[in-house]
């Protein structure tokens, strides 16, 4: 499968979406360029993995289980939807 891509000014490049398809890619995904023995550069793909982010919020306790984590989110998810719909609710008692 050839793939083109043209690159901008700035030196960026969207990957076209059939070839962001095949590798699995999502906005935060990384990729990486390695030249290959022949001298070419091959794209690899490199998903962003559950492991990638540890040590990225600082944290002093306990280890927390991965079920743990998953309880943290969704009620830091919960709360910020709470945060939101108020403001929302605010804006429009705000318009009326």
């Amino acid at each position: 499968m050839a793939v083109s891509a043209k690159m901008t000014s700035k030196g960026q490049i969207t990957l076209p979406a059939e070839l962001r398809k095949a590798l699995k890619l999502k906005a935060g995904d990384r990729v990486d360029f390695r030249k290959n023995a022949e001298g070419n550069y091959e794209l690899v793909a490199k998903p962003l993995r559950f492991e990638d982010l540890r040590g990225i919020i600082p944290y002093e306790g306990p280890p927390l289980s991965g079920d743990d984590i998953v309880k943290i989110v969704e009620k830091t998810r919960e709360l910020r939807a709470a945060e939101i719909a108020a403001s929302l609710r605010q804006d429009d008692e705000q318009e009326s």
